[in-house]
Parts: C-alpha cells; structure tokens; sequence
C-alpha cells in the first residue's frame, strides 16, 4: 500500500521516540482540525469556543449584562465567548491555571472545595 502525498496545507510531525504511536496521532489530527485554526485565527485559546458559539447562536443563551460563571474554565475559551457576547461579569473557576483574559475574574480552585461557594459569591457580588 502506497503512502499518499500530504495535501496542501496538511501537517505532518517528525516522530519522536519519546512519544508513542497514538500521541502522534493525537498531535497530527490536532494540528490538522479545521476548527483548531479557526480557534487560532480568532484569537479563541480552544476549539472548544466554537461549541458555545454554537450554541448562543440557536438559543441565545448569553444575554447582554448577564453574569456568567464558568466552572471547569481552563484554557478559557467559552469565558473568551461569553465577554464577547456581552456578558456584564464573568467568573471562572478551574484546578487548572489559566492565563488572565481581560473582563474574566478568575479563580484557581476546587469548585467543589467547602470555601468555594463563599469565595464565588463574594467574587460575583449581590448584583448576580
């Protein structure tokens, strides 16, 4: 069976012995995924902001001056999307860091921690 010749455009990595068959794969369908670009292109840090997207499209979900809070945020993308769309406060929360993202007051820790409920209604205030 022969090899087909990559197609413009598409990405092939150098193997590497320190990482396996399937980490490969991973990388060149990741590398390849129309939708990680896109994310690229928008300046969206996850693909995963196309989903939210999405779905505000058809539901309309996020509505001007909400509050949003985003448990589970990291790497951000869906908060990215919800001060696109007009969300008035956004509070994200993860085990994960997570680089600032302006308009997103972010917080590292356990949502599920006995000092998180406190700790996100102190940062989304009374207005919520």
């Amino acid at each position: 069976m022969t090899k087909k010749k990559p197609s413009r455009g598409v990405v092939r990595i150098k193997k590497r012995a320190s990482r396996s068959v399937s980490s490969n794969r991973w990388l060149e369908r990741h590398l390849n995924d129309p939708y990680v670009r896109e994310a690229e292109k928008h300046g969206y840090r996850s693909r995963a902001a196309f989903k939210l997207t999405e779905i505000d499209d058809k539901v309309k979900l996020i509505k001007p001056g909400m509050t949003v809070l985003d448990l589970g945020a990291a790497p951000g993308g869906w908060s990215q999307v919800a001060v696109e769309r007009g969300a008035k406060k956004v509070v994200a929360i993860d085990l994960l860091p997570m680089a600032e993202i302006p308009d997103v007051h972010f917080m590292q820790m356990d949502f599920m921690d006995d000092d998180a409920p406190e700790a996100l209604v102190a940062a989304i205030g009374s207005g919520a």
